[in-house]
Order: C-alpha cells, then structure tokens, then sequence
C-alpha cells in the first residue's frame, strides 16, 4: 500500500507544476496578502484535483461522460467565474498595508477561486487521467482505489506549501513590482478566462 500512496503524492505534485491561471493566482495572493492566503488558493487547486483523481480512480463512465457531454457549458461557466477573479484581482489596488491586512481576508474566498480555477478547465481531468495511467495507479494497485485520491490532494497542496512558503521567506518585491505583479496576474487570469467563454461559446453555437 506504502508504494501507491507514494505515487498519489507524486502525482498531486506533478499536477500542480505546470505553469496556470492557478499559479498566477498562487503567487500573486502571497506576494499581495501573505503566505496563507496564497497557500489556500493552492488548497482549492488541490481540492478540485483531488475530485478529478478521484473520478479518474474509480472510473465512473457515467461521471466522465457526463462531463465530456457537458463540457462548453463548464467551460462557459467556468470561464464567467474565473473573469470574475481576475476583474476583482484587477480592481483591488495593492497598498503598503496590505500584507498587514492578510489575516482580514477571507480563507474561503481564497479556497473557493482555487477550486473554481480547477473545475472550470475540464481538461484537468483528462490530465489527472494521464497520470494515473501513466504511474499505472487504480485497482490493480489498491482495492478501493478512491482511498488515493486524499493522496493526490495531498501531494498537491504540499506543493503548494513549499512554494508559497519559499516566495514568502526568499523574495521581496518593491510596492511598484507587487502593483505591477497583480496586474499582470488580473490581465492572465481574464485571459484565461476569455479562452474558456470563447471555446466553450464555440462548442455550443458553433456544433
């Protein structure tokens, strides 16, 4: 059992690496608000990956179905939600106060664009699927499969911890460069969200 929880871990992190609209996000509500804030929006990642690992495991055909079928309107939605985010990043202006003033803001506001970030881009899925497949993970290597997918979440937002954890403690930023910062990440962050809205709008009127 100790070699497959190994490889959920392992998975989780993998998963976090690529570069995102949720690293953006990571690294800019650490510079801006503080290690927790930035290590929550990592904790909502990791939880919707862990639902994907999740379905990924247990290979319910009817959940995967039900998300490929659905999949424009996900991306629609999701893709409204996420512009939110970044409209909101956008808007917030970032004073010299501001990491005083971390522990005002909201962890669940922060957990609930992490996850949103995750479950609005349904190819996640496709990508946690991947990697399952490819360390071979499922039931040949544990009789209930599910119980993994805490692992995979788990590797994810220990990922997460170490990064915010090394932005917060080796790099400061001038208050112009995290000004600068926060609106580069809003601008990727709206983005993303226009490429969601755009290929989801697509798939539905364009089919």
């Amino acid at each position: 059992m100790l070699v497959p929880i190994l490889k959920s871990l392992l998975v989780g992190i993998i998963a976090a690496i690529p570069i995102g609209p949720i690293l953006v996000m990571v690294v800019q509500r650490t510079m801006c608000y503080g290690r927790r804030s930035g290590w929550t929006v990592g904790l909502g990642a990791a939880t919707g990956d862990m639902l994907y690992a999740a379905i990924g495991l247990l290979a319910v055909t009817l959940l995967q179905d039900f998300i490929h079928r659905n999949a424009a309107w996900i991306m629609l939605v999701g893709g409204v939600l996420v512009a939110l985010i970044g409209f909101g990043m956008l808007r917030r202006r970032v004073s010299v106060h501001m990491q005083d003033e971390a522990t005002r803001m909201n962890p669940w506001t922060c957990y609930v664009q992490g996850l949103a970030g995750t479950l609005s881009n349904p190819l996640a899925l496709g990508v946690m699927m991947a990697l399952l497949a490819l360390f071979g993970l499922g039931a040949d290597e544990c009789r209930i499969p599910v119980l993994l997918a805490p692992c995979v979440g788990a590797g994810e937002a220990l990922y997460w911890f170490i990064v915010t954890r090394v932005l917060n403690r080796y790099l400061r930023l001038d208050m112009r460069t995290l000004r600068t910062l926060s609106t580069v990440a809003g601008v990727v962050v709206c983005v993303f969200a226009v490429v969601l809205v755009v290929r989801g709008a697509v798939m539905i009127f364009g089919s």
